[in-house]
């Protein structure tokens, strides 16, 4: 016996996966945990005003230090072994990390001065503290715009929902 399997064409149209959106450059949440539990939270938001360019620069200014002394480490480690001075390998290459983190900082100066940054440490290990209620404060604005990123990359929120919450995320963090 031979099992005949057909297909027809179905009537609907396929659905297009919805394409993923540019990651929006609103600022950065970062975290650090000390040796006897105390937890160091800062939460900065770029104002909503200012041009996605100058956002995006203050965002590779933010990481430029350790990516200027990480290269700027293996290039020395690479003229050493090339054969080329240790101390005039170390000039050529603060001559052209200084000048270039110089005129990133002047930059977007403008753009981290206008920022509004919420800051709490508190400790991991104490449940109940007055310190916890910056760190709530702090956690609400975070998970508020950091929700809304997700679903504007995921397609789920259009550009004009997202510019409100990350305008009210911005000015709650304000005050």
């Amino acid at each position: 016996m031979v099992i005949e399997q057909r297909s027809t064409p179905s009537p609907r149209q396929p659905v297009p996966p919805a394409g993923r959106r540019a990651r929006p450059h609103w600022g950065y949440l970062s975290r650090s945990v000390s040796r006897y539990g105390v937890v160091s939270s800062t939460l900065v938001i770029y104002s909503p005003d200012a041009s996605e360019r100058d956002r995006r620069r203050a965002d590779v200014a933010r990481g430029y230090g350790v990516l200027a002394f990480g290269g700027g480490l293996l290039l020395w480690i690479g003229c050493a072994a090339a054969g080329i001075p240790p101390l005039w390998a170390l000039a050529a290459i603060a001559a052209a990390a200084i000048p270039l983190g110089a005129v990133l900082a002047r930059r977007t100066r403008g753009v981290r001065r206008a920022a509004a940054v919420v800051t709490s440490c508190s400790s991991g290990l104490r449940v109940d503290g007055e310190d916890r209620d910056a760190q709530r404060r702090l956690d609400a604005i975070a998970d508020s715009i950091q929700g809304a990123s997700a679903a504007y990359r995921a397609g789920a929120l259009d550009p004009q929902a997202f510019d409100r919450i990350w305008r009210a995320a911005y000015a709650h963090a304000r005050s």
